[in-house]
């Protein structure tokens, strides 16, 4: 329960009052964090503020027969021809996302509250630890929302995984459970073989490329690789032979809301894309990206998402996607990190500041990589009708 203030009365002596015991200062209470921006981080200097990327494409091979002037090849090229390659293209990522984390203490009107040095540092040394952990989970949440609510969105479909039960033969149970496991393994590896045959139908530029299953990650809902693991006997005994699943967290998979609204009734899938403030009457709401929002918000377009799920999903879920990101897409630059301190000799307090900048992750797909995305179908359709 929340301490009002005040000690209690002495059991024996009711002018005496029992005293403080002692006093204990939690920590931030934020562990490691992970995610789907895990790797994809590039250098980010000091000096410039953009980096260019250059995708080039095959060239052309043309018969010959060992002359400078057969009807083979007089009509093609000759020893003047310019043969240039096709047009390169270029794309560029740019450090232009800046945040600032303030916070203000003081070494002496605050020290009053505590009874000893050593509490009281522990407890500012908590509040300024909070620059960096603030720092942490911005970036935990903003990189994860942005990639996944982008790469959904600009994805080329590989089609929809059959997992009905009637795929399966109208299987129930653990059997069907196990079957979803493995049949899901089975129609990725398959289509993701197909990438290996060189193609221009996968990346945006139209460039040929081929790709193997170790160039991407595979990255499904936090729910559905729990089901896998328990539930697919193959890859309980020969993990090596499977796809390597990533799982990110259900509230990041949605799709951007391009126009603003006002929510009714109770919010249970619209999530903000950006740290902000909501106002609805006279209460405040700060929300992290992939946050609800308040009931009753009203918010702009282009600044939150609809989540596909409302709860955690499992391989059983109806439907939900999988998104076969390339390990070398999405960069994400770090420009800066620098902190500073300001002591303000009038009121003794000390204004600290963490500032950091980064690239725009919403936008950071690069064409030259493929992003792909399967839709699964795991509705639990018409049982099997019995022979009369």
């Amino acid at each position: 329960m929340a301490y009002d203030g005040q000690l209690k009365a002495n059991e024996v002596f009711a002018s005496l009052f029992n005293m403080i015991i002692s006093l204990q200062v939690f920590d931030t209470g934020i562990g490691s964090l992970s995610g789907l921006y895990s790797g994809r981080r590039v250098d980010g200097t000091l000096y410039g503020d953009t980096k260019l990327y250059i995708s080039t494409d095959a060239l052309k091979t043309y018969l010959w027969d060992g002359t400078d002037g057969s009807l083979a090849n007089q009509n093609q090229y000759n020893l003047l021809t310019v043969l240039r390659p096709p047009e390169p293209i270029e794309e560029a990522l740019t450090i232009d996302q800046f945040r600032q984390i303030p916070v203000t203490v003081d070494e002496y009107l605050t020290k009053r509250a505590f009874t000893n040095e050593g509490t009281f540092s522990s407890f500012n040394g908590v509040i300024l630890a909070w620059l960096n952990v603030t720092k942490t989970v911005y970036e935990h949440t903003t990189y994860n929302s942005h990639l996944m609510v982008s790469g959904l969105s600009k994805a080329t479909s590989l089609g929809t995984i059959n997992l009905k039960n009637s795929a399966s033969g109208f299987q129930t149970g653990n059997e069907l459970y196990k079957w979803r496991a493995q049949e899901l393994f089975r129609q990725i590896e398959d289509s993701i073989a197909e990438l290996n045959e060189p193609s221009r139908a996968y990346n945006d530029h139209g460039f040929l490329r081929n790709y193997s299953i170790d160039d991407f990650e595979i990255i499904a809902p936090r729910g559905i690789l729990s089901g896998v693991k328990k539930h697919d006997a193959p890859y309980l005994f020969h993990p090596d032979d499977k796809p390597k699943f990533k799982e990110i967290h259900w509230k990041y998979f949605g799709v951007i809301n391009a126009t603003g609204a006002t929510l009714t009734g109770t919010n249970k899938t619209v999530r903000s894309l950006y740290e902000m403030d909501y106002t609805v009457g006279s209460d405040v709401t700060h929300v992290l990206p992939g946050d609800l929002l308040p009931d009753g918000a009203t918010y702009a377009k282009n600044t939150t998402y609809t989540c596909i799920f409302e709860s955690r999903p499992s391989i059983n879920s109806t439907s939900y996607p999988i998104l076969l990101m390339h390990k070398r897409d999405y960069p994400i630059m770090s420009a800066f990190t620098v902190g500073t301190s300001f002591f303000n000799a009038r009121r003794l307090d000390i204004n600290h500041y963490l500032t950091f900048g980064h690239n725009d992750v919403l936008n950071a797909h690069l064409g030259e990589f493929a992003l792909l995305k399967f839709s699964v179908d795991a509705t639990d359709d018409t049982v099997e009708t019995p022979a009369n």
